[in-house]
């Protein structure tokens, strides 16, 4: 394509300097690119430092000892071009000093004191065979096993110590001593020698029941002695060295020591030398040390080393360390990608100019390569002079080259290494395009079929181009026949660089967001990807969907919340919405189409809102947009179905019943009748506001405007009723609502709420009974609402079971009831009534006494004990209970005046008299009383009053002597028995013993003619009163004649003889 360039040409293009001043030091000095350090303190930039001001200060000579400068740089960040500069550079201008260098691929450590010998023409008195390092190299375990056994035996007394030390610590010496060999006999060493690591060693003691007397750092100083020995025939380097210094010291000599590496060049010995360098007195020397960051950190001699490295900057200010790139490789201070152009012109200059060709018109090819060359926008239809030479790359090209390169990767040497590849594949034709791929950063989507026309479109195009016109030379080259061919172009997105701004810190992979793009184009370029990575497309098309159509949101549609609390959570391929990266019919799926969309929606969901924004204005009117979001609308139609028949209810229906329920449970839940269930109540402030949250998703419309239920909705009653008989589906396990799912929710709001509704029942009769009591209060209290609480109360008590509306009308009854009014006034009228049982009680006991007493006294009541208990509430008129009290108090105390009189009353006496056969009056008046008394307390027990009555009674019956009228019915039975015998004697004297009553008696002495009417006079006189009185003439005659008549008269009759009317 291009007559300047051939394989041979590529020869030219490799990635060492030394290997560009082997093919020519002017090809070396013309595509050398200056070199910019910096120098640190404290981690702040505090100066930059060309690689002349270096060379300067290495010239000028104005103290004696050592200066070292330490040059820090990842691999490839330019080290070994810097050094091979200065010495090219020194060699011309400062021939006078001698120069010594010690390059990467010099790994022999014999090289260095060899090296300065001839270069300084000094002697030692020493041999140097190289032929020992190659011997070393060949006969790694044979030089080993020597070292080992004659270290041992200098450090160990008997062979019973020895031959299992040996056999134990051979074969890791052996293993460290073969690793670096085998480095050195690569040309690169990674690691550098040690015999013998404090690891190993620690381990080895560790694992092992063999005793082995050793000290470490002892032991490994002998090994390291050996290898000298083997090297230097019995000298160390470290010695050698100091004697070399102190003869350039003495001798006024001072070179410049130059080391590529100091790991790789000088190995094993690295720490010594430096060691020594960095004691400026002990020498005369400018040295130059190159330093890859951390190489020396992998043994504990390393470790020491850097630690010394890093305050090396606190001794002198002879001692400098200067950086090439940051010590992770991320950022390179020598060029950076806006110096790539110049950086590339150089060396495509000198590799067409090694073929005797030169960019500019006077060459023959030069409008042949003009109209080859692809146009990278309208604007530039034609190309400068700088674009010319870059051919066969342009500018872009460059760019993007430079942008593909790894993190940690050597810009100026990987430049060289792909630009070289990247010709090669040119100088091929259209042949394996997929090698070439990965270096060349691809941030542009060509639209083409065709892989390779795509590819080119994309290289050559500038980062704003919308479209690029590959020209007829280059189509006819690569076997098209095709005279031009205008491919269309998008950017895929920032370049690496710009999104490596936002990286806050360096990672492992810092392409990966780039790599997450090249993956996702190599799908859409048909290529087989594994599905797993093509995770940005999924999470990027589900994020968009989102945004548009909230589909996993289970809420009203077109509304200004942004979130909802029932949403759907089932993940599928970790995203929320099904998604499928292949055409397909699934309505059930969201499927996705290879096409430049998917890879512009890709992680959508991390981008930054202003970038989404633009994304989305950009694609919105994409087919493919559309028919995601259709898809979407369809898949939460399908979704919100699903759910309300697993619940058996519309979801708007559910929210409104579910809210409305909880509200209603919350008031019984908060009264003071369910306080003592409250901490088993399901119904939290957390509950209420997830269920608020939820009916804000359904019937918020605007801030404060809420759409009104529709018609059906359901009553409390009715939802619960749903509720209690739900048993939730394994369907609604692919729904949450707030941070559980809603089958979990529904299950655990079933049985929390069923365990405190069987608390609040028993809450429930508790309270109802003690409401019970006031049905008497109210319904005694004569007005008409507390009657009808009265009756609500009954209402309550009679149900047989208990709904959640029940719990709902009790607790608002009794809030009525708990009016404080209500409530004081039943509180008074309850302490009236307390009041009046315990008067109630003492009626009773006084009563009981009364009725005792009266019994005692042969009187009869209808007063019985068991009829003597206190009625209960419901039959006491509670509205009357202040007349009540002052009643019973009247009655009680009319009870206890006439408990008093009967006290006082001797009733054994009054018994003994009433139950004496006699009429008397007095008697028949005493039973009159008692009756009257009887009646009295009859009166008194159905707690009316007596009164003056009363008082009458009781002053009537404490005006009788008992006591005298004992005397007088004795007196009077006395004279009745001597009527008796009267009656005997007269009945035997006359001889009538068949009579049985006195009239009888007295009639038969009436009729007997032969007693004289003055006797029979006296006779009968005798016979009623007891006694007669004769008259003072005729007593002697008619006492004569009595005792004819009746001559057993006077054995019971007395004759007394009176004087007066004493009889």
């Amino acid at each position: 394509m291009m007559p300047c360039l051939n394989k041979n040409s590529l020869k030219l293009l490799v990635g060492t300097a030394d290997e560009r001043y082997d093919q020519s030091p002017e090809y070396f000095r013309k595509t050398h690119f200056p070199q910019v350090m910096h120098r640190f303190n404290d981690n702040q930039l505090i100066a930059e430092v060309t690689e002349g001001e270096l060379l300067e200060e290495l010239k000028e000579v104005d103290s004696d000892g050592n200066r070292v400068y330490l040059v820090f740089g990842s691999t490839g960040s330019g080290k070994s071009e810097l050094l091979r500069w200065l010495k090219d550079k020194w060699l011309v201008e400062v021939s006078e000093r001698p120069v010594v260098r010690i390059s990467r691929t010099e790994l022999n450590p014999q090289t260095l004191i060899k090296k300065c010998l001839n270069a300084l023409n000094l002697s030692l008195d020493v041999c140097i065979d190289e032929d020992k390092w190659g011997l070393l190299l060949k006969k790694p375990i044979t030089l080993v096993n020597q070292m080992v056994w004659t270290a041992l035996a200098e450090s160990l007394e008997s062979d019973e110590e020895i031959v299992p030390a040996a056999l134990l610590l051979r074969s890791i010496i052996e293993k460290n001593i073969i690793e670096f060999t085998s480095q050195v006999k690569r040309g690169r060493i990674k690691k550098p020698l040690e015999v013998l690591h404090r690891e190993q060693f620690e381990s080895l003691l560790a694992n092992t029941t063999v005793n082995i007397p050793l000290e470490y750092a002892t032991f490994r100083q002998t090994l390291s002695r050996k290898l000298d020995h083997f090297l230097f025939e019995g000298r160390d380097i470290g010695t050698l060295f100091k004697q070399l210094s102190q003869q350039i010291k003495s001798k006024g000599i001072r070179p410049l020591l130059l080391i590529d590496d100091l790991v790789q060049s000088v190995n094993i010995y690295a720490t010594n030398i430096l060691d020594q360098l960095i004691t400026l007195e002990e020498g005369n020397w400018d040295v130059v040390i190159g330093l890859t960051p951390g190489a020396v950190q992998d043994t504990e001699q390393g470790f020491s080393l850097t630690q010394r490295i890093q305050n090396l900057d606190t001794i002198n200010d002879r001692v400098k360390k200067l950086w090439l790139s940051d010590e992770s490789g991320k950022d390179f201070f020598n060029l950076d990608r806006g110096q790539v152009i110049p950086y590339m012109a150089k060396y495509l200059t000198q590799l067409k100019a090694t073929q005797g060709f030169k960019c500019a018109p006077e060459c023959p090819y030069y409008d042949q390569c003009s109209s080859i060359t692809t146009e990278s926008s309208e604007i530039e239809s034609k190309l400068n002079d700088i674009e010319v030479q870059l051919l066969p790359f342009n500018s872009h090209m460059l760019r993007r080259t430079y942008d593909a390169i790894p993190m940690g990767k050597g810009k100026l040497r990987y430049m060289i290494l792909n630009s070289k590849e990247v010709i090669r594949f040119f100088l091929r034709g259209k042949k394996d395009i997929s090698r070439i791929l990965p270096i060349i950063r691809r941030e542009m989507f060509a639209e083409h079929s065709d892989v390779f026309i795509k590819t080119l479109a994309e290289w050559y195009a500038s980062e704003e181009a919308e479209k690029i016109t590959i020209s007829e030379p280059v189509l006819r080259y690569f076997g098209y026949k095709d005279n031009q061919i205008t491919v269309k172009l998008n950017s895929v997105g920032s370049s690496l660089r710009e999104e490596q701004q936002f990286l806050d810190e360096p990672k492992k992979d810092s392409n990966n967001g780039f790599n997450e793009k090249a993956v996702v184009r190599d799908w859409v370029e048909g290529r087989d990807v594994n599905e797993e990575l093509l995770l940005p497309v999924r999470s990027g098309v589900a994020a968009l969907v989102h945004d548009a159509v909230k589909g996993i949101h289970m809420s009203r549609s077109f509304t200004s919340k942004t979130s909802s609390s029932i949403q759907r959570n089932e993940v599928v391929n970790r995203t929320r919405y099904p998604i499928t990266l292949q055409n397909n019919k699934d309505e059930s799926t969201i499927s996705v189409s290879r096409g430049f969309t998917a890879i512009q929606i890709a992680n959508f969901q991390t981008m930054k809102y202003s970038e989404k924004v633009r994304i989305f204005q950009k694609n919105s009117n994409e087919y493919e947009i559309a028919k995601w979001i259709h898809q979407a609308e369809s898949i939460h139609d399908e979704w919100l179905n699903s759910l309300e028949q697993a619940l058996g209810l519309n979801l708007p229906v559910f929210v409104y019943g579910m809210k409305n329920w909880v509200q209603n449970a919350q008031i019984y839940s908060k009264s003071s009748w369910a306080s003592n269930v409250i901490e088993y109540s399901p119904f939290r402030t957390e509950l209420l506001a997830l269920l608020e949250d939820c009916y804000s998703d359904w019937y918020l419309l605007r801030d404060n405007f809420f759409q009104p239920p529709s018609k059906a909705v359901l009553t409390n009653e009715e939802f619960d009723y749903w509720f209690m008989n739900l048993v939730p589906s394994k369907i609604l396990e692919n729904y949450q609502i707030g941070d559980t799912t809603l089958r979990v929710f529904l299950s655990q709001l079933k049985e929390s709420y069923h365990k405190y509704f069987e608390l609040l029942q028993e809450s429930f009769k508790q309270s109802l009974e003690k409401r019970m009591n006031m049905i008497p209060f109210l319904l005694g209290s004569n007005n008409l609402k507390l009657i009808e609480l009265a009756e609500q109360i009954k209402a309550f008590s009679g149900k047989k079971s208990i709904t959640q509306q029940d719990f709902v009308a009790y607790t608002l009854l009794e809030q009525e009831l708990d009016d404080q009014a209500l409530a004081a006034q039943y509180k008074s009228a309850t302490n009236l009534f307390n009041e009046l049982r315990q008067l109630s009680k003492h009626f009773d006991e006084i009563m009981l006494e009364v009725a005792n007493l009266l019994t005692e006294s042969c009187a009869q009541t209808n007063y019985r004990q068991e009829e003597a208990k206190i009625n209960e509430k419901d039959e006491v008129i509670w509205s009357e209970l202040e007349a009540s009290k002052a009643n019973l108090i009247i009655i009680i105390q009319e009870l206890e005046s006439l408990k008093n009189c009967l006290a006082l009353t001797p009733r054994n006496l009054v018994k003994y008299l009433l139950d004496l056969q006699i009429k008397l009056g007095d008697l028949e008046h005493i039973k009159k009383l008692l009756i009257r008394l009887g009646n009295g307390v009859n009166r008194l027990g159905k707690k009316k009053h007596i009164g003056a009555e009363l008082s009458s009674l009781i002053a009537e019956w404490q005006s009788i002597d008992f006591y005298e009228l004992r005397e007088r019915v004795e007196r009077k039975l006395q004279h009745e028995q001597t009527k008796l015998h009267l009656l005997q004697v007269i009945r035997n004297d006359f001889d009538c013993e068949d009579v049985e009553s006195i009239c009888h008696l007295l009639e038969k002495i009436n009729e007997s003619p032969q007693i004289r009417p003055s006797i029979k006079r006296h006779i009968r006189l005798l016979i009623e009163n007891g006694y007669s009185t004769l008259p003072p003439i005729q007593w002697k005659r008619l006492l004569d004649e009595i005792k004819e008549k009746f001559p057993n008269l006077f054995d019971v009759v007395e004759i007394r003889l009176v004087v007066g009317d004493d009889k």
